[in-house]
């Protein structure tokens, strides 16, 4: 079965192409994504910006081209936070609506649970007590398994375009900026390991800062997912990156190489949610996933 899965994201939105059997990706056909920053003032204004809108849909329209390309039997498509909390949603769904992709509004626990199926189909997490993440723009995702027992899942409303909304991070920044900035993440990340009852074995960090972190470890002038995926980074080496990238305006850290254009300013407040999670949960190496929701969702829809 040769399906598609479009992720509509808070901060991008993501197509992916791939022929699945027996509930495996055997064959990816073709991947997209764009920064669209839906959740660029949702914070401010509880809306979609117009801009925003219309950049998704751009990519939308890409997106429709490449379907019928490459002959995608059957796609759906999803939106997460930022479509979920907006007023004006609507305006982009029935846009959407009229060039032929139904948006699906998920919540954050089906959301969770299709991002731990992508990220279990890339990194092999057998017979371990595992706590996948994935920062999106405007949530976070937390799912926890134990061998013979149920998953643990919440979502917080706590993502980088929303911080990056409430932070100025377009230019250099110190450290003491930075901890005080960790002091909201410490209580909501609290609450978070609370709910789980969790003691991993192994974290995962799905979704664009553990790629991104990955990528510049790595010293990336073109992205990679096949190095990305399984990649483990340590504690101080994400914190270094920190520092480096902090001591840097925007506009130079998109000369890093493995900075992709659109997350020289959310990358920070996502590496300040993983060190304070790697903290809290007393773990000093964190394994990436370049698979996440968008997998597990093409996956899906081929078995639906």
């Amino acid at each position: 079965m040769r399906a598609a899965a479009i992720d509509i994201g808070s901060n991008a939105v993501r197509l992916m192409i791939a022929d699945v059997e027996n509930g495996k990706i055997v064959n990816i056909v073709h991947k997209d994504r764009h920064v669209t920053k839906l959740a660029e003032v949702l914070s401010t204004k509880g809306i979609l910006s117009e801009a925003s809108i219309e950049r998704t849909l751009n990519a939308l329209r890409r997106f429709a081209e490449a379907m019928t390309l490459h002959k995608a039997e059957r796609f759906h498509a999803v939106a997460t936070s930022a479509v979920r909390e907006a007023r004006n949603s609507s305006v982009l769904i029935e846009a959407a609506g009229k060039m032929g992709i139904d948006i699906q509004v998920i919540d954050g626990t089906t959301e969770a649970g299709l991002i731990f199926s992508g990220v279990c189909s890339a990194v092999d997490t057998q017979d371990k007590k595992v706590l996948v993440f994935d920062i999106g723009g405007g949530s976070t995702e937390f799912i926890y398994a134990e061998p013979g027992k149920d998953q643990k899942k919440i979502s917080v409303p706590m993502g980088v375009v929303k911080l990056a909304e409430r932070y100025d991070f377009g230019g250099v920044l110190d450290m003491g900026q930075m901890d005080r900035i960790r002091i909201p993440m410490f209580s909501v990340l609290q609450e978070v390991v609370k709910y789980l009852e969790c003691s991993p074995d192994m974290l995962i960090g799905s979704a664009g800062t553990p790629t991104t972190l990955a990528a510049i470890e790595m010293h990336m002038e073109n992205y990679d997912q096949i190095k990305v995926n399984g990649f483990e980074i340590a504690k101080p080496q994400i914190e270094d990156i920190l520092k480096k990238l902090c001591s840097m305006t925007a506009e130079k850290r998109l000369l890093v190489p493995g900075m992709e254009a659109g997350r020289q300013e959310v990358l920070i407040p996502g590496i300040l949610i993983t060190l304070e999670l790697m903290s809290m949960l007393g773990m000093e190496t964190l394994t990436v996933s370049d698979f996440g929701l968008r997998e597990g969702l093409v996956v899906a829809v081929a078995n639906a």
